[in-house]
Parts: C-alpha cells; sequence; structure tokens
C-alpha cells in the first residue's frame, strides 16, 4: 500500500498510473516525433500542417512533464535531453549554414553565411567538451547516470562512421583527399578522447565509472548493425519491388530531321566536333 494525499492506494494501481503517465508524457512523444518531423517537411502544404500541429502537441506533453527528474529513468533520459539540446541546435545549423552556402544547386544560402556556420560547428564543439571534462549534466545536485552511457557510446559511434567514412571517400570519390583527411582526423580524435576517458576519467568521474559504462558500448554497437543491416535489406527490397510491378518503359520515336540538327548542334558547341 501506497499513500498519496492522504489516501492509501494499492502499489500496483499507483503504479499502473505512473506507467500511463510515461507514456503519455515520454513514449508517445517519441514514437511520434519522427512521423511529425516528415509530415512537417513534406511539400504539401496540409500535410505541413499536420505535421507542424503534431510538433506542437509533442512540444506540449513532453514540457507538460511534471515529475522530477531524477524519479525515474524516463525523466533521467529526458533531463539529458535537455541537457544537450544546445551543442546538438549549435551543430545542426552550423552543418546547414556550411553545406547550403557552398557550391550547390538547390537553394543555396549567402556566400558570407558559411564562416558562421563552421564558427558555429566549433562552438558546437567547445560546448560539448567543457560538458565533458567540467561541467556534466546534473540532476539536483546528482549526476545524471546516463551521461558516461552516452558519451562513450557517441565516442564510438564516432570511431567507426568516421572512419568508414574516410575509406569510403578515398575509395570512392575523386579528389576527396581534403574531406578524407578530415573524417580521418574526426575518427582518431574520436578513439584518443574514449582512451583519455577510460584511462584518466575527468574532474567529476573517477575512470571505473568510464570503464563500467563503455560495456553498455556493445548493445549500443549491436543496434547500429542490426537496424542498419535491416534498413538497408528492406530498402533493397522496396526497390525490387518497385521496378518488379513498373511497366516496361514505350518505344520512343526516332528524331526528326528539326531534331537531330538541334542535337548536332549541341555537339558542336560542348564536345568541338565537326
Amino acid at each position: 500500500m501506497v499513500k498519496i494525499q492522504g489516501y492509501t492506494l494499492p502499489r500496483r494501481v499507483v503504479q499502473m498510473e505512473i506507467d500511463e503517465y510515461l507514456v503519455l508524457h515520454f513514449w508517445l512523444p517519441i514514437i511520434l516525433l519522427p512521423l511529425g518531423v516528415g509530415l512537417a517537411a513534406s511539400n504539401e502544404k496540409s500535410r505541413r500542417n499536420i505535421g507542424l500541429i503534431l510538433l506542437l502537441l509533442i512540444s506540449f506533453s513532453v514540457i507538460s512533464f511534471s515529475e522530477q527528474l531524477n524519479s525515474s529513468i524516463e525523466a533521467w533520459s529526458l533531463h539529458l535531453l535537455i541537457s544537450i539540446i544546445g551543442p546538438v541546435a549549435a551543430l545542426l545549423f552550423g552543418i546547414w549554414f556550411a553545406l547550403f552556402s557552398g557550391p550547390i544547386p538547390v537553394s543555396p544560402l549567402p556566400r558570407s553565411v558559411r564562416p558562421f556556420g563552421f564558427a558555429m560547428m566549433l562552438l558546437s564543439l567547445l560546448w560539448f567538451l567543457w560538458m565533458l571534462f567540467e561541467s556534466r549534466p546534473m540532476i539536483e545536485d546528482t549526476a545524471n547516470p546516463w551521461w558516461q552511457h552516452l558519451v562513450t557510446s557517441f565516442l564510438t559511434a564516432l570511431v567507426v562512421i568516421a572512419g568508414f567514412a574516410s575509406a569510403f571517400a578515398l575509395i570512392m570519390g575523386d579528389e576527396r583527399i581534403k574531406e578524407t583527411i578530415i573524417l580521418g582526423i574526426l575518427s582518431v580524435s574520436s578513439f584518443l578522447i574514449l582512451i583519455y576517458l577510460l584511462a584518466e576519467g575527468t574532474n567529476s568521474d573517477d575512470p571505473v565509472y568510464w570503464r563500467s559504462s563503455s560495456w553498455g558500448v556493445l548493445g549500443d554497437l549491436s543496434g547500429m548493425l542490426v537496424g542498419s543491416g535491416s534498413g538497408l535489406l528492406l530498402f533493397i527490397y522496396f526497390v525490387w519491388v518497385a521496378e518488379k510491378r513498373t511497366p516496361a518503359p514505350e518505344e520512343v520515336s526516332p528524331l526528326t530531321e528539326s531534331e537531330t540538327e538541334r542535337v548536332k548542334e549541341i555537339l558542336k558547341d560542348n564536345l568541338e566536333v565537326e
């Protein structure tokens, strides 16, 4: 039995109410978040409006999470998410400004915002390192237990993804030495930081705790492999089904004399052929 505001309730009833509360304010918003983002990015105005409304409802549901942030596993996760919004937002906006102000044909931004994008990416990196070594997320003077697991999983993922991306850019791309070097530096730097944490720890955490949390990375890597492999197989399957159902293209009528002459003019202007 549990006493709440002077009333004595069965523990099973209290646990059911807590579970329903967490489903409404945590798990359901997480499940619906990809759907809301996908609808909000749609070209159709009606779907885009539905997606924006859904994202607003998700935000309201999460903001109205009134339980103490040290009361449950879900509350720890929510606190950790709120703690890293700053560096993650700076990184995403920095990547957006840096990429779309470059030489791309689709909706380019002004060239002048490109340095600002790189500055925001650098700010995100310094912010993350400051949180890592000086000011880890705290819940009412208690260290968030998920922080170490997030850091070790994130650094391990960077080592693997950046390493494979570097090799892919070197093998498959032409004149991609600069990109290969940058990705290689990112992979090696992440590996060195991870080794340092496991060996020396930080000002707030002993290396024993970092080594203990690193075992959880094995599950994350297994999930990445299973998830990415399943996604790739599913993508290949849908492409195969689509191609199988697509009818054979109709025969194209031969070029007319005017079209033939126009093709010759284009070839002559671009390939310098007579």
